[in-house]
């Protein structure tokens, strides 16, 4: 049965590394947003959000120093840890657009450096806020508020990017088209592969392969080539006006083109099929011949039956012995030109 041939399309083509790659650019975007909010006790409309990017440039201290409210180590080492957060998240993301195994190994370091740092600064800035509200020389002048939904959404995706990240490092060659998605992440993602990906040489995908069936011999290539796309157009002119001669150039053609040895193999399965067909015909003549004999209410005498079937069966037994001969001679013409090649 010939199998049908699926093209890719461009979304099936993409791996693991486009999710970390995605998660990446959504923790630069996330880095951006207020997470933190500071508002005049004593004077209306006064106030100032600040993203971590913005408390990693040191905008958090120039509010302070404007209320002449002094700066603990608090806020000193959550400007510190932003400032470490905003320099991993855009070292990863410039990382995770090379194709490399070994930079995507470090790169899946640098993620894990970097949920840290944001696990961290979370947690600094949901202890300080109550802190900062309940100190008497601050609560008079300054309202502090967090949103928490905001500060832990860079943890989030960084723990998506360094997941995917270190599934590409595990699994380059994967890709959506092979399908199984989350059987191959889970099987990536497995402690006892985990050694091996420091390693030089991860066989963690050539295992998974050999044991795993994929779906990715379904598939042929990302589109359909130019070249068959010509030959199907110019088909569909001819398709009714061909020649018998120009189809017969065309077939001589091609067949110079073979190998001796498709050649040979051409010629046995052409035999085998002259073989089946006469073998086909007997069968469907023999059956014919009982359907007429169960028909008829008069027995013919031994001798007439016998004098009428003879001649065919020695001449089909002969046609078949001939069509094996020529399946025996081609799979030796074929034997002969693998030992030669």
């Amino acid at each position: 049965m010939k199998s049908e041939k699926i093209y890719i399309k461009a979304p099936q083509n993409i791996g693991f590394k486009a999710f970390a790659v995605i998660a990446y650019i959504l923790l630069f975007a996330a880095q951006r947003l207020p997470a933190l909010s500071i508002e005049a006790a004593e004077l209306r409309d006064v106030s100032e959000n600040f993203s971590v990017s913005s408390l990693a440039l040191g905008n958090f201290i120039k509010f302070f120093d404007y209320f002449a409210v002094p700066a603990d180590g608090g806020a000193i080492s959550i400007i510190v840890i932003a400032a470490a957060a905003l320099a991993l998240g855009l070292i990863v993301l410039a990382l995770s657009l090379f194709p490399y195994r070994g930079v995507q190994v470090v790169n899946f370091v640098l993620s894990v450096l970097g949920t840290l740092t944001s696990i961290a600064l979370a947690i600094l800035i949901t202890v300080f806020v109550p802190i900062w509200n309940a100190d008497g020389s601050r609560a008079d002048i300054l309202i502090f508020s967090a949103r928490h939904v905001i500060i832990w959404a860079p943890t989030l995706l960084f723990i998506l990017g360094t997941i995917f990240i270190y599934a590409y490092a595990k699994m380059p060659s994967y890709r959506l088209a092979d399908g199984r998605f989350f059987k191959t992440l889970f099987n990536a993602l497995a402690p006892k592969n985990f050694p091996s990906t420091f390693r030089k040489k991860d066989n963690t995908e050539a295992m998974f392969r050999a044991t795993v069936p994929l779906k990715q011999k379904k598939y042929a290539t990302m589109s359909e080539p130019g070249s068959l796309k010509k030959v199907r157009k110019e088909s569909a002119k001819r398709r009714g006006k061909a020649d018998y001669t120009q189809v017969l150039d065309e077939f001589e053609a091609a067949e110079k083109k073979l190998s001796k040895l498709q050649m040979a193999i051409n010629r046995r399965e052409h035999a085998e099929r002259i073989a089946n067909r006469s073998a086909d015909s007997e069968n469907r003549a023999l059956l014919n011949k009982k359907k007429k004999s169960a028909a008829k209410t008069a027995r013919p005498s031994a001798y007439s039956s016998q004098k009428r079937s003879a001649a065919p069966a020695d001449k089909r037994a002969r046609a078949l012995e001939i069509a094996k001969l020529k399946a025996k001679h081609a799979e030796e013409i074929a034997d002969k030109n693998n030992k030669i090649y």
